[in-house]
């Protein structure tokens, strides 16, 4: 996990407080239950200051992510990638936001911690798709979404990055969509955003990454 800037961390919060379906020509690049901690993500046991944050598998089949400072988020890329950039990425999240805001999910064109698309969900309930280019965050699209409990958010996330056109699922299903060319390559992996104070914890689960044939 990696710091960022706070213009990028309040354009996060202000956006979301406000088995995804296979695609043509697909090929599968890791698939990922955290049952083994030697599978090649970072398995940081200790509060890393400069990184921000923690990131380990959790013992219990999950790959909990959980930032030790205000004002941050932390990406964690896959341990493998595809050769291109046109991607579908998914996985399982259980997002607890404590008393405070927080949010967790995948990214894509992941270029460096100034440049990816981030599709996330937050424990409020809300959903966006961003682009961070030059370390600032810009709001493509958000809604909402049903949640069962305040301040959790339980669901599959997934994104589908193929050319310009990026798309947000949640539990299988489309529920929001964009279009941006801004960012043409990079890698896919795991978001998630919060405050110390606050408690937020993500843990994922049955991560999936697969290249498209665009």
């Amino acid at each position: 996990m990696k710091r960022h800037s706070r213009t990028a961390v309040v354009a996060l919060v202000t956006a979301l407080l406000a088995a995804a379906p296979v695609l043509a020509g697909e090929k599968l690049v890791m698939q990922d239950d955290f049952s083994n901690d030697g599978s090649g993500w970072v398995n940081t046991q200790v509060a890393d200051h400069n990184a921000k944050g923690i990131a380990l598998y959790d013992g219990s089949g999950g790959y909990q992510m959980t930032p030790v400072d205000d004002a941050t988020y932390g990406v964690m890329p896959a341990p493998r990638q595809a050769k291109g950039a046109d991607v579908r990425v998914e996985a399982n999240l259980f997002l607890y936001t404590g008393v405070g805001q927080g949010t967790g999910g995948v990214v894509c064109r992941h270029a460096d911690n100034n440049h990816f698309y981030a599709f996330m969900v937050s424990g409020g309930h809300g959903y966006a798709i961003l682009k961070v280019q030059g370390g600032q965050a810009t709001t493509l699209t958000s809604g909402r979404f049903e949640g069962a409990m305040p301040n959790i958010a339980d669901v599959r996330i997934g994104a589908q990055c193929v050319g310009s056109s990026l798309k947000l699922t949640l539990d299988g299903e489309v529920v929001a969509e964009a279009d941006d060319a801004a960012l043409a390559k990079g890698g896919a992996g795991l978001i998630v955003m919060g405050e110390k104070t606050a408690g937020t914890s993500a843990v994922f689960d049955n991560f999936e990454l697969a290249e498209v044939a665009n």
